[in-house]
């Protein structure tokens, strides 16, 4: 199943004033930025696959199996992101790595990741492991 992301509102607005900037005739500012805020908003999506969770952001594509995962819930607002929006998710797996999501629809996400990864225990918003 594919998840989409959400689109962030401060992400368009920036958009929007760097393509004004870049059609007033300043292409030596606008253009390299407009670049790097295109790359950051290009849609990202997660899917579910019986590999793993394939996360897929502009440059990278990042699979995380299943088995590796040991927490999935509610992140922090102090943590770096591929994800813009205040409403993000953090999945840490393997020994010392995580990353931060922001699916469309977080309950059905949830729920699709609380079917493939039954390792995991519901814990309020929180899927954690059993031993945790």
């Amino acid at each position: 199943m594919t998840h989409h992301s959400k689109v962030d509102v401060y992400i368009l607005a920036a958009i929007v004033l760097a393509i004004g900037v870049f059609l007033l005739g300043d292409y030596w500012i606008a253009g390299p930025i407009l670049l790097i805020l295109l790359l950051c908003a290009y849609p990202q999506s997660y899917e579910t696959t019986p590999k793993g969770l394939v996360v897929r952001t502009a440059l990278t594509k990042v699979l995380i199996p299943y088995q590796t995962i040991s927490y999935i819930g509610p992140a922090s607002e102090d943590s770096g992101t591929f994800s813009f929006t205040a409403d993000r998710i953090r999945i840490q797996y393997g020994l010392a790595s995580d990353i931060l999501i922001a699916p469309a629809n977080r309950n059905a996400f949830f729920t699709d990741m609380a079917k493939r990864t039954p390792h995991l225990m519901k814990r309020g918003q929180k899927l954690t492991a059993a031993f945790a």
